[in-house]
């Protein structure tokens, strides 16, 4: 059984907030549920990784158009679960993560 007070880091990208990570309250840690990189002290390599990754399904239009190619959407899914790999390597003392591509 998890540790309900362990707090889960949601990795996915949504419009209207430009980074890709979310995060419920949980108990004794509130939260802002939109989170951003330094919320959770991520080192620099990450931070430029997620908003590149963001960028680049930004710049898709997915809700309106899908991808623009099949190659393009498997290497921005390759390039998610490595970002949510070390994503739960930064944040392991303290997060777990929860990643769907």
């Amino acid at each position: 059984m998890s540790d309900p007070a362990r707090r889960v880091i949601r990795l996915f990208p949504d419009y209207g907030h430009r980074w890709p990570l979310w995060e419920n309250n949980v108990p004794g840690h509130p939260s802002k549920y939109r989170m951003e990189p330094a919320d959770f002290g991520l080192s620099e390599t990450l931070t430029d990784r997620l908003r590149a990754w963001y960028d680049v399904w930004d710049a898709e239009s997915i809700y309106e158009n899908g991808w623009s190619s099949r190659a393009k959407e498997r290497a921005w899914k390759a390039e998610g679960a490595s970002i949510a790999e070390q994503l739960r390597s930064e944040v392991k003392a303290f997060a777990d993560v929860e990643y769907d591509e």
